[in-house]
């Protein structure tokens, strides 16, 4: 085999070897478009699952991160499969009512207190996913001692309790559903940035 036919055949291999390894953001290839605006009725409608793609940012003083992640919610459990800015997967989160574990890249699995520590090691504090589920599935009510302040537009934005100063920024509205995509949490010096940057299927009650 000459120079040439071993490198056409190192290419082929490797464009093929390529396409057998499923890319978790293939999922956003075929994503439906959805409209972003300021303002939306104030329907409230309860979302049922969802499956997203959304990035993050946190900062505390001078120190900070972020990341992204596909975040699926269905028959009330959370899967999130977390990822570096540059797209590598570095944990996979599981949280249910009777389960609430983290799979690190080593397969490691975390729990218990080992979980609350490694998503403060993520998102910069132990925010646990029940907080933006609340908001995202129009369940505010949920979210323990949470107050709204009127703002003066059709839907309530600004929501706070004992910890957490919450703002949404934005909507994205998909089939006739609405959800916060742009939403920031603020604790002292401590602030979190939520994009949610595509949805992939929605559905309501």
């Amino acid at each position: 085999m000459n120079l040439k036919n071993a490198l056409i055949l190192i290419v082929t291999f490797f464009l093929t070897a390529c396409s057998t390894f499923n890319n978790p953001l293939d999922i956003f290839k075929s994503s439906v478009p959805v409209i972003e605006t300021s303002q939306v009725p104030d329907a409230n409608q309860p979302i049922e699952q969802f499956t997203i793609k959304a990035k993050f940012a946190y900062s505390r003083d001078s120190k900070g991160g972020s990341g992204r992640l596909i975040w699926r919610y269905e028959n009330n459990q959370d899967e999130i499969d977390i990822f570096s800015p540059f797209n590598n997967q570095i944990a996979k989160i599981i949280y249910a009512p009777n389960e609430k574990k983290i799979i690190d890249t080593n397969g490691k699995i975390l729990s218990g207190n080992d979980f609350d520590q490694y998503i403060e090691s993520l998102f910069g504090k132990n925010i646990q996913p029940d907080l933006f589920r609340h908001l995202i599935t129009n369940n505010v009510e949920r979210i323990k001692d949470l107050r709204k302040e009127d703002n003066g537009v059709n839907r309530t934005t600004h929501f706070y309790n004992n910890e957490w100063n919450i703002v949404i920024d934005a909507f994205k509205t998909q089939d006739n559903l609405t959800i916060p995509s742009k939403i920031s949490l603020t604790h002292d010096t401590f602030s979190f940035n939520f994009i949610l940057e595509e949805i992939i299927s929605i559905a309501g009650k």
